[in-house]
């Protein structure tokens, strides 16, 4: 996967500053090369719901890296500060991956990529799973033939409307649904707190462990 980032926090130009040069890459690199999306990687306020939509239409779509962020590259939790950007991204990428066939589950390379400075790393990750699980049952719930219609004659009004009344559905329930179904927890977070997780494993490893992710 060729990665790509429009700048540092000292503002210094990297190598692979955007998309489309990782998709240059990608290209000369051959069929197993593919562009790897990174949430936080671009400058505010890009259409990275309309950049996933054309790596995958492109076949250079090879995955994601996971996180929110207010300014820049803040790693912060997932759909913590532009949830509707994130479910425009899965509304993309479901009408995407169907369109090619592909898993969603295998198709593409998902990731969890957040800095957890003010967080219990554990519970930044509950919480940036459960996000991201909204937001791909409500991507899944999209009335498509209906938005297609809409598309088809350029009535963006319908479109927001179609797009939006999703959105604000809530689907926790059904997400949680889902998830004890498959043999998970109700409320992970709930559960990760009562049978204080944290604390045993600060009573294994000691208060002032150092990891550092190498």
């Amino acid at each position: 996967f060729v990665e790509y980032k429009a700048f540092e926090p000292n503002f210094y130009s990297t190598t692979i500053a955007d998309w489309g040069q990782s998709l240059l890459y990608a290209n000369k690199l051959g069929p197993k090369a593919y562009t790897l999306v990174d949430l936080g990687h671009h400058l505010p306020n890009a259409n990275i719901e309309q950049i996933v939509a054309l790596l995958l239409m492109e076949g250079k779509l090879g995955g994601f890296h996971f996180n929110d962020s207010k300014y820049a590259d803040d790693d912060l939790t997932t759909g913590s500060i532009r949830p509707y950007q994130l479910f425009l991204i899965f509304n993309e990428l479901v009408e995407g991956m169907d369109a090619k066939g592909m898993d969603h589950a295998t198709g593409l390379g998902w990731m969890i990529d957040a800095s957890h400075n003010v967080k219990d790393p554990l519970e930044d990750l509950l919480q940036s799973v459960e996000a991201i699980m909204i937001a791909y049952a409500q991507a899944l719930l999209v009335d498509r033939k209906a938005l297609n219609e809409a598309q088809a004659v350029s009535d963006v009004v319908r479109c927001q409307e179609i797009l939006q009344n999703v959105f604000r559905t809530d689907v926790r329930a059904l997400v949680a649904e889902a998830r004890v179904r498959a043999g998970g927890a109700l409320d992970p977070l709930a559960l990760y707190r009562s049978l204080k997780v944290r604390e045993n494993l600060i009573g294994e490893r000691g208060s002032k462990t150092v990891a550092t992710g190498l």
